[in-house]
């Protein structure tokens, strides 16, 4: 070990890391990361009692290196267990080629090695993928993602006409998906600016999936769509009965001057076609002014084809898009079991994600 990495001590996040964590933050994504948003999913996080980042410090007491996790509460039918998954890795430009993030990897596996934590996982791009794997984390499968793209001209170059003509055909191409798409008649959506904790947590129940996905506690929910960087809408299909039969959260988001809404929740995620066509049909016309709508993978593609959604998997979106794959590890040093409850952690038919696991929109 050379003298340079020696320099530095790899330990966990202490009460007064907070403004050093911001000013990393800020060096590295060249953003500030605002209080509310650390205290959300990190230092106010409910399913853990500790602040969960593992960090690096100079020889001069400076925090050059973060290893954040986000707390997940998870089941599998029935059965429960917290999950983690590693994100908003930072490493200062100046200390970077030191091996600061297998060291802080290494230390994080070392400190959950002996905890209720069960599971690691995570979805990286192509250029961090392989030091996940490197570090024991194996390959689940690629991450498709569904788009919905309403204003083309956002993502090109502001100004022309060919951007102007390619929003005109987009917005035509999805008015006739929307006619053409049936909603059922008999299924009536209603529009909370809050979400209905306890109405959801109870359509969660009335279906849980058998695949890996988050626990949707009242707990869960109301902590989840807290998060400050978004604005939640939460619809919830009745039935002629006027019975709740399904709901669906749509989180918005300016970035860059561009409009982004997400499909971020589905509850439950193996919501039949007729509550989500109609929850899509209400959802999509209150969205009408977002340049993107996005759509986790787990919801029936011929449901979303029919209201113009296109996976980033293939042409010709996929030229335009990041290859992400969706990585996982058991939580111990040597891992050599690589079931949970009987199921195989690295099985994509294992696994019902919704952004709510995927990333914190």
């Amino acid at each position: 070990m050379s003298k340079v990495r020696e320099t530095y001590e790899i330990r966990q996040f202490r009460q007064g890391d907070a403004d050093r964590f911001a000013t990393l933050y800020e060096a590295v994504f060249e953003a500030t990361p605002p209080d509310e948003w650390f205290d959300w999913k990190y230092r106010d996080n409910p399913f853990v009692d500790h602040v969960p980042i593992t960090v690096a410090v100079d020889g001069d007491g400076t925090l050059v290196g973060a290893r954040p996790l986000l707390a997940l509460p998870m089941a599998a039918g029935s059965r429960k267990f917290l999950a983690l998954q590693p994100g908003d890795t930072m490493v200062h430009p100046d200390h970077r080629r030191q091996g600061l993030f297998t060291r802080m990897t290494e230390r994080t596996i070392e400190r959950y090695h002996d905890h209720e934590a069960a599971l690691f996982f995570n979805f990286p791009n192509e250029k961090s993928g392989p030091g996940y794997r490197k570090l024991g984390w194996r390959d689940v499968g690629e991450v498709t993602t569904y788009y919905r793209i309403q204003s083309p001209g956002a993502w090109l170059d502001a100004g022309s006409i060919p951007d102007a003509a390619a929003d005109l055909i987009a917005d035509g191409y999805n008015r006739v998906r929307d006619a053409l798409a049936t909603a059922p008649d008999d299924v009536a959506v209603e529009r909370y600016e809050e979400i209905p904790a306890e109405l959801v947590a109870s359509q969660y129940r009335s279906r849980i999936p058998d695949g890996f996905h988050a626990n949707r506690s009242v707990r869960y929910l109301r902590w989840r769509f807290r998060n400050p960087e978004w604005t939640y809408r939460t619809y919830v299909a009745r039935d002629a009965c006027e019975r709740p039969i399904g709901a669906a959260v749509v989180g918005t988001q300016i970035d860059g001057g561009r409009t982004i809404a997400k499909l971020t929740d589905v509850v439950p995620p193996t919501a039949g076609r007729r509550e989500l066509a109609a929850l899509l049909s209400v959802a999509l016309s209150d969205h009408d002014g977002a340049d993107t709508i996005a759509a986790p993978a787990c919801l029936p593609r011929d449901v979303l084809s029919q209201v113009g959604f296109h996976p980033d998997t293939a042409p010709t979106l996929s030229l335009a898009s990041t290859t992400m794959n969706h990585v996982a590890r058991p939580a111990t040093v040597d891992a050599d079991d690589w079931t949970l409850f009987g199921r195989s952690v690295t099985d994509a038919d294992n696994w019902a994600l919704t952004f709510g696991e995927q990333d914190t929109s």
